[in-house]
């Protein structure tokens, strides 16, 4: 005996429904089966088909009719006899392999593109730091000139205030003998002075 289920719906297709449903056969023992997804009418429509026995064909019909996978969105399910060809369902598994393989590859060869974007920019970004790095390495390159530079510079100050005391000192001293000489006379004059005025000393 051979079913052909027609499972009609908003979203049958990528839900994972023909694996689910292959599922089911596998566990029935059937050795026939096939799915296949197409439209209909603007309608995601879901074909599978099922060879067993009488027991096999109504456990899966009821299983079909009452079970559905998630994310499917369903709105009727059409049963009819089958009297077509269908494909072992060994050969199925391999066939949806087949297919997922034909999906995967693409996907993979995108991630492989984007990845070497990604990489790209990340060589970019590498880039970018080493200068970054380079550049704080000149900006401390040049702290370290202005600090020595500094350093230069209040070692200078240091002197010139060392030299500048220095004179300020010597100033002082020859102010002081400058003045004591200039006293000393002035003394030396009063005391001539009161002499010649008869002034006792």
């Amino acid at each position: 005996m051979k079913i052909k289920a027609k499972i009609i719906g908003n979203k049958v297709h990528e839900v994972g429904y023909r694996v689910f449903l292959l599922r089911k056969a596998l566990e029935l023992g059937a050795e026939r089966f096939n799915a296949y997804n197409t439209k209909e009418n603007g309608d995601q429509v879901l074909i599978s088909f099922l060879e067993g026995d009488s027991d096999q064909i109504s456990i899966f019909q009821d299983y079909v009719q009452n079970n559905k996978p998630e994310n499917a969105k369903v709105s009727d399910i059409i049963f009819e006899d089958y009297t077509g060809y269908l494909i072992g369902i060994v050969d199925y598994m391999h066939l949806i392999q087949v297919e997922q393989l034909s999906k995967g590859i693409p996907a993979i060869l995108s991630i492989d593109r984007k990845q070497d974007k990604m990489l790209e920019k990340q060589d970019q970004m590498l880039e970018k730091q080493d200068q970054m790095l380079e550049n704080q390495d000149q900006m401390l390159e040049n702290q370290d000139q202005m600090l020595e530079n500094q350093e230069k510079t209040l070692g200078k100050l240091d002197q010139t205030r060392t030299e500048i005391s220095s004179e300020i000192k010597e100033l002082r001293l020859d102010l002081r003998s400058y003045l004591d000489e200039k006293l000393i006379k002035i003394e030396s004059d009063i005391l001539q002075i009161k002499a010649k005025i008869g002034l006792e000393t």
